[in-house]
């Protein structure tokens, strides 16, 4: 069941826009518009702690409910060339050649928060994940909260 329901989550995905509205303001999210600013300082500060607060009981569930299951490296391997190909586009399309020092970073995060995202999809509990994915699709990347969670909005490059 989990690998039907993995694989139901990846086809899912595939309508993810990665990146192609990045930087392009939208009114719904408070906008940041550099690589650094999305990556570091209060905004990273920020980011640690409302994940943090979703990611430690979503863990706790996960664990009980599916298992020590392998859903971390199968999104990784699965969406990982294409969001790295589809961040190197909107790398050039933005010209920020000269903030490459945090891409790694913000990469990895993209794979963790689609990995979360497919625990609560397989959990049938959609929550923070599912909501970061839905902002993922409209082609921004979520990278932090302005406000208290679950009150404020995303911040988004």
């Amino acid at each position: 069941m989990p690998k039907e329901k993995i694989n139901a989550f990846l086809d899912e995905i595939k309508s993810v826009n990665w990146y192609e509205r990045c930087m392009i303001p939208n009114e719904k999210y408070h906008m940041v518009f550099s690589l650094y600013e999305a990556n570091d300082g209060i905004w990273r500060i920020k980011a640690n702690e409302v994940w943090e607060t979703n990611i430690c009981p979503l863990e706790d569930i996960a664990v009980e409910k599916i298992g020590d299951n392998e859903i971390f490296e199968t999104i990784s391997a699965t969406i990982g060339d294409t969001v790295w190909n589809k961040f190197g586009e909107f790398i050039k399309r933005r010209h920020l050649d000269d903030q490459l020092a945090v891409v790694d970073e913000l990469f990895d995060s993209v794979k963790r928060d689609m990995a979360w995202a497919c625990v609560e999809y397989l959990m049938d509990t959609p929550g923070f994940f599912t909501m970061l994915t839905s902002i993922y699709k409209e082609g921004y990347f979520p990278c932090s909260w302005d406000g208290e969670y679950p009150s404020g909005k995303a911040v988004v490059l």
